[in-house]
């Protein structure tokens, strides 16, 4: 009788998991309606969107992993816990993501720098993760990499161009993963930039194209290396660049389970992104303290409500509801005193 059940569970996950599929597409729309309709204002309300928008993929990422982690528990696959690997070879799934990375970049540019693998063991302990994950981030990574090294460096289309490296260090409380290029660097004045939703230094953004045709599978950002979205098997090639969530997200997906992104870049010459992927074990999810611990697992002590914020908003949220708040006090000073 359990079988059954549990059968017909998992098949209620399975097309919950299905149905959410389009939601970065849909969302990127509605941003791009915003930006459209508020033109140059629109940057005085991107923080609030933005942390709207990291606020709403944290919890869709932990969602999802929860869904996809029971999913594939049901199929007992060796030498898996669900989506977990309990050995996950870094090394391999960054082989992997250097192969699509290129394949895109030849696609789409003509020509692809080689990338050189280096791995450097400190801690040889298996390392168990996500490797959906690790690969989405590393691709994400790697074609930036790629593409502005051919941008910066090439001339013509069999040129000699600088590696892109990615050094791999097995350390005691995570793995990292340094990716350098040569691809002319961010300047300072723009490297905060990066971690804006919706922004991108390509050229042709592919939401243009996805716009005409709603029914058409999202490509890269929503592609099947990415776990927020379900592998679609008729996915066309994928696309190099444009959508301008790739970075963010991927920063979400590393801080999720305590790691984190960080970009060092010198302008005119190029980048260097560090990625420390946290081994999982040591540390939980990295949520809002309100969702960490639960209202059940206080007591009845008076809370100073100075110690700590208890909503669960940003600062800029907090900034930017104040800014209403006083906005609509001024249009409406009969009502200040209510």
């Amino acid at each position: 009788e359990t079988g059954p059940k549990d059968g017909a569970f998992t098949n209620l996950l399975s097309r919950i998991f299905e149905e959410h599929t389009e939601v970065i597409q849909q969302l990127a729309f509605g941003v791009q309606d915003l930006m459209f309709d508020m033109g140059a204002d629109y940057e005085k309300v991107q923080p609030e969107v933005d942390a709207c928008l990291r606020r709403f993929f944290m919890a869709r990422i932990g969602l999802r992993f929860l869904l996809q982690h029971h999913i594939e528990s049901f199929k007992n696959r060796d030498g898996y816990s669900g989506i977990l690997q309990l050995e996950c070879n870094a090394a391999a799934v960054a082989r992997k993501a250097a192969q699509d990375s290129t394949m895109l970049c030849r696609a789409h540019l003509g020509q692809a720098p080689p990338v050189v693998i280096t791995e450097h063991v400190i801690d040889p302990d298996p390392f168990t993760y996500v490797p959906m994950h690790m690969h989405y981030m590393l691709l994400e990574l790697l074609k930036n990499a790629c593409r502005a090294t051919v941008e910066h460096q090439a001339e013509g289309w069999d040129d000699a161009l600088p590696s892109v490296t990615i050094d791999i260090v097995y350390g005691n409380e995570d793995v990292i993963f340094k990716i350098s290029d040569e691809g002319g660097g961010i300047s300072r004045a723009r490297l905060q930039d990066v971690w804006k939703f919706m922004y991108s230094t390509y050229s042709v953004t592919p939401w243009a194209t996805l716009r005409k045709d709603e029914t058409v599978s999202p490509g890269s950002a929503d592609s099947s290396t990415n776990p927020l979205q379900r592998p679609r098997l008729k996915s066309a090639g994928g696309v190099l660049a444009g959508y301008g969530v790739g970075l963010t997200l991927s920063r979400l997906y590393a801080q999720y389970f305590g790691g984190d992104l960080k970009i060092l870049s010198m302008d005119g010459f190029g980048t260097d992104a560090y990625l420390h992927l946290s081994r999982l074990g040591r540390g939980c999810e990295n949520l809002p303290r309100g969702v960490l611990y639960s209202p059940s697992m206080g007591d009845s002590s008076p809370v100073d409500s100075t110690s700590e914020e208890h909503f669960l908003i940003s600062t800029d949220e907090a900034a930017f509801l104040k800014r209403e708040l006083e906005r609509m006090r001024r249009e409406n000073p009969e009502h200040q005193s209510e």
